[in-house]
């Protein structure tokens, strides 16, 4: 058996260098390109599942490699969640 470990592509907070937990924040219009290539790098690729956090930035990059693979089930789970980082989130490393 093989996994695919995939990152998220890129959000607003990713591009302004914010630290990034569980807040639901979207890709952004280059993050959904990123998904977009992902996808078609892996479309020949062979899954059983495609299992993501459910957080909106990873929901969206799964739902793109998805699209390529429409037999294979999209499930999300909770213990997928970025962590907490309390009250550092949403800042950057100079704040």
């Amino acid at each position: 058996m093989k996994a695919y470990f995939v990152r998220h592509g890129t959000t607003k907070w990713n591009e302004e260098h914010k630290v990034q937990g569980r807040e639901d924040i979207p890709l952004n219009e280059a993050g959904r390109a990123q998904a977009h290539f992902c996808g078609e790098c892996l479309k020949s690729a062979p899954f059983s599942c495609i299992v993501t956090s459910p957080l909106l930035r990873a929901k969206e990059t799964a739902e793109e490699i998805a699209r390529y693979h429409k037999e294979v089930e999209l499930r999300t789970m909770e213990p997928l969640i970025e962590r907490d980082f309390g009250s550092l989130s949403g800042k950057t490393a100079s704040e």
